[in-house]
């Protein structure tokens, strides 16, 4: 893993999936966040990614979240794991107590820990880095140690994230709460799939027809954040 550090593979995997440019006749307007490329793009090229004030937001955003929520992109065994089709030979537990014991210590850094720190230090983000792996391994231990800095929470990623893995039991009213938060944001791309082309949402009563009039046409397809998830 020579382009970022495994730990944020957890951060990030979720962001990673893409989408095939649709079909449909009719196309809605999806706003661009500043962190919107690491769901559509290859964000082991991002460089904004890379940025430390970036790391902290997304880090601070996933813990108001909850790590614990997003365990299930994980696929461990005693000594691999994969996450989002992206295959690691090292025990995940292991690498990041690992990760987190080398980086002030280099007289016991193997060739592969030396390596990462030493790009982690030509990017600058070393110590945003070690603090993160460091918060991450505490909340292995205590699951509920979640103490969040709200100064450095985005919100909407925060809203995003409810939407998209805080529905396990979803119902007509969660529904279309999501519906108006992702077209609050602008997302309207994103509101057209929750209304058809989302597994989750496809039982529920909702009037489709008429939500979807409320959202606001574009004349060419824009990547949505929300994807396709029935096909």
């Amino acid at each position: 893993m020579n382009k970022l550090l495994t730990i944020l593979l957890l951060i990030f995997s979720f962001l990673s999936c893409k989408n095939d440019k649709k079909s449909e006749l009719e196309f809605y307007a999806e706003n661009q966040t500043s962190f919107f490329d690491l769901r559509n793009g290859d964000w082991t090229k991002n460089s904004w990614i890379r940025k430390p004030e970036n790391l902290k937001m997304v880090h601070e955003s996933f813990k108001k979240f909850g790590y614990d929520q997003l365990e299930n992109l994980i696929f461990k065994s005693d000594n691999e794991f994969l996450i989002q089709g992206i295959y690691i030979k090292r025990n995940f537990d292991n690498l990041i107590d690992s990760l987190e014991l080398t980086y002030a210590k280099p007289e016991i850094q193997t060739k592969y820990y030396a390596e990462f720190w030493n790009r982690r230090k030509a990017e600058k983000n070393d110590s945003i880095v070690y603090e993160i792996i460091r918060e991450f391994n505490s909340m292995k231990m205590d699951k509920k140690l979640r103490n969040y800095e709200n100064q450095y929470v985005n919100d909407t990623l925060v809203d995003l994230l409810k939407i998209e893995f805080d529905n396990e039991n979803p119902n007509s009213k969660k529904a279309e709460s999501d519906f108006y938060t992702l077209k609050k944001y602008g997302f309207n791309q994103s509101a057209y799939n929750l209304l058809y082309e989302r597994a989750e949402y496809s039982e529920l009563e909702l009037d489709r027809e008429k939500l979807e009039k409320k959202l606001t046409k574009t004349t060419e397809f824009e990547q949505p954040w929300l994807i396709d998830n029935k096909k």
